[in-house]
């Protein structure tokens, strides 16, 4: 199944804000509040939580 996950960098990390089912795209976002960025990963994965663990190593990376 794919995942979209939302995330926002913290103290230089990538912290998941959410998982949504399927491919989606993702605009917007409060970059005043979460100044260290905001990031997003399509993965596929049989079911929660490896959809997160994928996508912050994803992340981590490649700065996403």
């Amino acid at each position: 199944m794919k995942y979209t996950v939302i995330g926002v960098w913290q103290d230089d990390k990538p912290v998941v804000a959410g998982v949504v089912v399927g491919h989606h795209k993702v605009y917007g976002g409060d970059e005043e509040i979460f100044t260290g960025g905001l990031w997003t990963a399509c993965v596929v994965a049989d079911d929660i939580p490896d959809p997160e663990d994928q996508a912050t190593t994803e992340a981590t990376e490649n700065a996403l």
